[in-house]
């Protein structure tokens, strides 16, 4: 009867590179570990009760018979001590093993001998060796060790019956004459129940070592798939903790470490509404599958905007064990919704401003020209003159501020060329701090190492960077500290809502930053600065903010603004890089 495993060969068994054959040499050499210490425990409680049962009965300590057990002792000992020794510099192990079940067999046929032959109490040990040969090379080996035992047992009993030796007699069982018969059937019957050993014996070893190789499948099966769970509850982008019944954080995934600043060993063991206080009571309370969004603060202090789902966490019998919460940063898809609706807010106001401008314009220019004329015409005294250059002075105005209407409506897109935006920089902050705007009590920090050019018109360029200076200065009426950088950035760091379907996702962007270190602005007016008319100074109209952005925009760019009341605030453009 076929086992149904796979057979392997000696040589195979000794080819360390395959894994099989790995797993084979550690389960045999640990078998033979049992071995040797089976042997020596064996045969010193037999031999010993043995002797102990003799010397009742002889005075002497060496009596021939015990002389022969001695021996036999004396021989278990040193061989297991060699044994022992070269064990682990044998590679041929299944060969080892032959050799130590085959001199087992001859020790115990001289033990046998030694205590009475036919007359033996130890027959039995032919079957404990038949046993180990099954347990260590199987079926094959089982009937090879039961036929030489029976070879063995066989002969010594013809040997002694013929008269060719004479076993050692023993006054524990007294020797005795016996017939042929007598003979033929104590041979028939140990024989047969050797190979019924050897048969029973091997097929319950193979039966052992398919189901241990089965168990070791589904073993390593759950391992791999146990791997398998972590390593993807490891990959996914979303954030995922789980709790216990009482709200304690008990797995924490990757992603939720990036998300949150946190590490797992931070927060393991901890409230889960301790790390967000949003969570006002735990997660295992009696609630179905919900979602619902809300601001957290990392462990580094930055605010981010993430989206929560939670489910209750159960076992295999459908018992509750606690909660999962999973949570994405909606951060960046939160400002893209916030860029669309200023987009349409800005639009809607651009196409209003541009209607009321043209308007404007040709009767402005009207009032304009009448009164120089006016002017030129009349005698005037102080107080008339001093009223017509009021009136031409605020009809300038009203133009200019027309003429703001119009660019921040439709940012002209014509004079466009390739610009060293670094160039435009220096040039426009060194101007600017030439002129009547700037405040001699701010130190300038330049850090312009960016590499690339800009598609764009330099004067709207110009444009944007004089009046996001103009916002920085004015926010620092006491002096402070302005700081400009310009670098490179690869386009897969930002939101690319601006790219157009021409542009490659692998395009690179200039990153030019414009910090301060002024009063800051406060949070509720964030949304606002880059509406027309918004201001929240003395002096100006609120838009010179609505321009830059407008003038950025329409280079498929973007502006982003972080600001903190009382430390400073910062004015990041991203630019596409042009490449000629």
């Amino acid at each position: 009867m076929e086992s149904g495993i796979p057979k392997m060969t000696i040589r195979q068994c000794l080819d360390s590179k395959n894994p099989q054959a790995e797993d084979v040499q550690k389960e045999l050499l640990k078998k033979l570990h049992w071995l040797m210490l089976l042997r020596v425990l064996i045969i010193t409680f037999f031999l010993g009760v043995t002797i102990l049962i003799q010397l009742k009965q002889t005075p002497s300590y060496l009596a021939p018979f015990l002389i022969y057990l001695y021996t036999v002792i004396v021989i278990v000992y040193f061989l297991t001590f060699i044994y022992a020794f070269i064990i682990n510099r044998i590679k041929n192990l299944p060969f080892f093993a032959y050799l130590q079940i085959i001199a087992d067999i001859f020790l115990i046929t001289f033990l046998i001998y030694s205590t009475g032959g036919r007359e033996s109490i130890f027959t039995f040990m032919y079957t404990i060796s038949i046993i180990t040969a099954s347990i260590l090379v199987y079926r094959k080996g089982g009937v090879l060790v039961a036929s030489l035992c029976s070879i063995l047992y066989g002969g010594l009993l013809d040997l002694e019956f013929y008269g060719v030796i004479h076993p050692v007699s023993s006054k524990v069982l007294e020797p005795r004459d016996y017939h042929s018969t007598d003979l033929f059937y104590s041979i028939l019957m140990n024989i047969t129940a050797f190979y019924l050993v050897a048969f029973l014996s091997s097929l319950l070893s193979e039966q052992a070592r398919r189901s241990g190789r089965e168990l070791q499948k589904k073993r390593v099966d759950f391992d791999q798939l146990e791997v398998l769970n972590r390593n993807i509850v490891q990959s996914i982008n979303s954030g995922l903790l789980t709790t216990d019944l009482e709200g304690k954080v008990t797995f924490f995934n990757k992603a939720a470490e990036e998300i949150t600043g946190y590490s797992f060993s931070q927060v393991y063991n901890s409230k889960a509404e301790k790390m967000f206080p949003f969570l006002k009571k735990p997660l295992n309370s009696d609630h179905p599958s919900s979602r619902f969004e809300s601001e957290f603060k990392r462990e580094d202090g930055d605010t981010l905007y993430l989206g929560f789902s939670t489910s209750p966490l159960r076992d295999s019998r459908g018992e509750e064990l606690g909660d999962i919460l999973i949570f994405q940063d909606l951060t960046k898809l939160k400002a893209m919704e916030e860029h669309i609706k200023m987009v349409d807010r800005l639009a809607a106001v651009g196409r209003l401003a541009a209607g009321i401008a043209h308007e404007m314009r040709n009767p402005l220019a009207s009032m304009s020209g009448s009164i120089q004329v006016l002017k030129s015409e009349l005698q005037l005294d102080d107080g008339n003159e001093r009223l017509m250059d009021i009136a031409i002075r605020e009809t300038e105005r009203l133009n200019a501020l027309i003429t703001d209407f119009l660019l921040f409506a439709k940012p002209g897109l014509e004079g466009k060329e390739m610009v060293d935006i670094t160039k435009v920089i220096s040039d426009t902050l060194g101007e600017f701090a030439s002129s009547p705007e700037w405040n001699k009590d701010i130190e300038v920090y330049k850090n312009l190492s960016g590499d690339g050019k800009v598609e764009a018109n330099p004067r709207q360029l110009k444009q944007v960077f004089w009046n996001l200076f103009i916002n920085a200065v004015q926010a620092m009426p006491e002096g402070g500290k302005l700081k400009v950088e310009v670098r490179s950035q690869k386009s897969e760091v930002r939101s690319l809502k601006y790219m157009s379907n021409n542009q490659k996702v692998e395009d690179n962007f200039l990153e030019i930053l414009i910090t301060d270190t002024g009063c800051g602005i406060p949070k509720e007016n964030l949304d606002k600065i880059f509406d027309p008319f918004f201001t929240t100074k003395e002096k100006g109209a609120g838009m010179g903010l609505a321009i830059a952005y407008r003038i950025i925009e329409s280079y498929k760019g973007e502006t982003v603004v972080k600001s903190k009341v009382g430390q400073g605030t910062t004015f990041t453009i991203y630019l596409p890089v042009a490449f000629s």
